[in-house]
């Protein structure tokens, strides 16, 4: 954010907040000085990197968080943790989807419920499948993850691709299963919990319960595709720690780049057959995806 751009955020916010705005614009700035502090910085791992058939993709998944709900289920059995490449979704996709992996690019088939995947090259793909653009729910304010399933097993048994990206909204807020509010202003999650508004402990038994829902969706998942799987995270999720909330861009600490990397395989027992049918052009126009991206929260 350059200067031009944080005195807009800053008088808008003052103007819709009073004195508490102040607080957003001093936070801020903070998140500038914490952009600074490259020695925090570790070594990060590109999905390109390592070998997989499918990819899936949980947002704004903290590798904490995995490792307590990791008992209750089966497929979390061979676990690890990775620094991930962004703090932020549209960081890690301009980071993952690089030049360097054209060829591995050009053979995967991406679906996502991230609105984020608009500003993707969409031909470097085999296939984008961009649940987002008829998978959203209004009353959710989201992605239910059923629908990101539903796509990916149909793209995968049309054997699309040689590698599959399977990119859920889940656990990134709102959460389904136990919503606590995600409106604007200081009403929102993150910002209420910068002021006291919210308890960090009601706002993490609503993620791990967003987290549970869509693993439940992974399970099912599973289930229903062939081949060896990793399940990772695009970026994490900060809940205070260093004065940092949700998952600005460019922060280089362990609550948002700190990433769960599971392996398992996959068997496709075909027990399941999603009714739908996949995407074949268009767009919705940006306008669209930028008020989906306010309601999750995305923008300042």
């Amino acid at each position: 954010m350059n200067l031009q751009s944080y005195r807009e955020v800053v008088a808008r916010w003052v103007r819709r907040e009073g004195l508490l705005g102040w607080v957003y614009a001093i936070n801020q700035l903070w998140m500038a000085v914490l952009r600074r502090m490259t020695p925090l910085q570790k070594d990060c791992v590109n999905i390109f990197e390592r070998e997989w058939d499918v990819c899936i993709i949980l947002d704004a998944c903290r590798a904490d968080a995995m490792l307590e709900v990791e008992p209750e289920c089966e497929f979390l059995s061979d676990g690890d943790e990775i620094w991930s490449v962004g703090s932020t979704s549209s960081e890690w996709m301009r980071s993952t989807f690089t030049t360097q992996f054209h060829d591995a690019i050009g053979e995967t088939a991406y679906v996502t419920a991230n609105p984020h995947s608009a500003l993707l090259d969409w031909d470097r793909f085999a296939h984008v499948e961009p649940v987002y653009e008829y998978g959203w729910d209004n009353g959710l304010d989201t992605v239910p993850a059923e629908q990101v399933t539903d796509a990916a097993i149909e793209v995968a048994r049309q054997d699309i691709a040689d590698r599959l990206v399977v990119h859920y909204m889940q656990p990134h807020f709102p959460s389904v299963p136990r919503p606590i509010g995600h409106g604007e202003g200081f009403e929102n999650v993150w910002k209420g919990l910068m002021i006291g508004r919210r308890s960090r402990d009601v706002v993490w038994d609503s993620y791990l319960e967003n987290l549970r829902y869509v693993l439940d969706a992974v399970h099912l998942l599973l289930e229903n595709v062939s081949g060896a799987v990793v399940i990772t995270a695009d970026h994490g999720n900060a809940m205070g720690e260093w004065w940092v909330y949700e998952h600005p861009v460019g922060i280089p600490l362990r609550s948002v780049r700190s990433v769960p990397w599971y392996r398992t395989t996959a068997d496709d027992q075909r027990g399941y057959h999603p009714e739908m049918s996949l995407y074949t052009g268009g767009s919705i126009p940006e306008e669209t995806v930028d008020e989906q991206l306010s309601r999750l929260g995305c923008l300042p």
